[in-house]
């Protein structure tokens, strides 16, 4: 696994620093997840490469948008509670400011229905996304 996440973080709009830190987040994932952790994906600016990964300027430096797709074995929502601050400890570890990764978790049965219902903003992230560990999710039994 480790080969996929270093293949996905080289096609990333990354700088060395978020790279370091997003592969820390998604060790601690899979670390705490075991597996219940079905995909951890990259998605938005990042994965399509617009994002400037030199910039800055709090206002105009891109979010890391992540998504972790948990099994029915986890409640999504009670997990991101729960690893909200081993997040923030991996940003501030790899000596970047937290508030610039976005993590989010859900249920693979909230993924089925978003492709079920067509939603644009999962159209948008199945598009673009980069699979950090697990899988893309997208084989018909996922639909």
């Amino acid at each position: 696994m480790v080969a996929q996440l270093t293949e996905a973080l080289a096609k990333a709009a990354l700088n060395e620093t978020e790279r370091r830190a997003v592969a820390r987040i998604v060790a601690r994932l899979e670390e705490d997840l075991g597996d219940d952790l079905l995909a951890v994906w990259l998605y938005g600016s990042r994965a399509r490469g617009e994002a400037d990964p030199n910039e800055t300027h709090y206002d105009r430096r891109s979010d890391i948008d992540m998504m972790a797709i948990v099994g029915p074995g986890r409640d999504a929502g009670a997990f991101s509670w729960e690893f909200t601050p081993k997040l923030i400890a991996a940003a501030e570890a790899e000596g970047d400011s937290p508030p610039y990764y976005s993590m989010h978790f859900h249920q693979l049965e909230w993924l089925i229905d978003r492709r079920r219902i067509r939603s644009f903003f999962f159209a948008e992230v199945d598009r673009d996304k980069l699979v950090l560990a697990g899988g893309d999710l997208e084989g018909d039994e996922y639909r």
